[in-house]
């Protein structure tokens, strides 16, 4: 039996917006891989959500069936469990599937890959599972320009503009945390002594510290070559 469900992708992007996104449709209700019609630059139109194998290219990967009692914060709690890291690191969204027909469940917890900081998903092959585990193949390191003031998720081999540096837990002070973050990943007492430096932050559900290169007046970007961890008052990787 089909059910329909409503689906809401809870999308945190660079600039600190908050996107909830609904549309209806149908599915199975059940575990599994799901593949949605994706338009450029935008969210998938879930009316094209449909139940593919998990090896064939899909979106989203439900992953557990919830009531719809804190319904998103077990969705995060079971994200965590089954990515085997911190959700907010991972370049990961959480979506709760609502079912309209709830013979199968209330919600379903599904996770997409996103190709940046705007939260646009990108078709995966296999399974998202462990995927911040061993060699952290989902993490957050290195971060390339984008429009609009978001960052593309790539890697610190190749032109970046910023790398992840640190968490801060709310309520602590964002900007004073990121400096300090930064600063200690650098293996420095404080940023100060980087003109060429400074620290940032992408708005996550915990605040995701960042360091960046300096604006060039020239308009250069994304002329980080190689990781900053334990740079010190080294010349830039360029």
């Amino acid at each position: 039996m089909r059910t329909k469900i409503l689906v809401a992708v809870l999308v945190l992007a660079v600039v600190g917006a908050v996107f909830l996104w609904w549309r209806e449709t149908s599915t199975a209700g059940t575990l599994g891989c799901y593949t949605a019609f994706v338009k450029a630059d935008a969210l998938p139109d879930a009316g094209g959500v449909q139940p593919v194998g998990c090896d064939q290219p899909h979106e989203f990967e439900a992953i557990s069936i919830l009531t719809t009692a804190g319904g998103e914060q077990r969705c995060r709690q079971e994200a965590e469990s089954f990515l085997g890291g911190p959700w907010e690191q991972s370049r990961t969204v959480y979506a709760l599937l609502r079912n309209t027909d709830q013979s199968s469940g209330e919600l379903l917890c599904a996770l997409a890959e996103t190709a940046g900081t705007d939260g646009r998903t990108v078709g995966s092959v296999g399974s998202l599972k462990d995927g911040m585990r061993g060699d952290r193949r989902l993490a957050v390191t290195c971060l390339v320009s984008d429009k609009d003031g978001y960052f593309l998720y790539g890697e610190c081999t190749e032109s970046h503009a910023a790398e992840f540096v640190g968490v801060v837990p709310p309520g602590d002070d964002l900007d004073s945390a990121c400096q300090q973050a930064a600063a200690k990943y650098l293996g420095l007492p404080d940023l100060q002594q980087r003109a060429d430096l400074r620290a940032g932050s992408l708005s996550r559900e915990n605040g995701l510290c960042v360091v960046t290169e300096a604006p060039d007046p020239s308009g250069a970007h994304d002329t980080l070559r190689a990781s900053v961890k334990g740079l010190g008052t080294s010349p830039l990787p360029r």
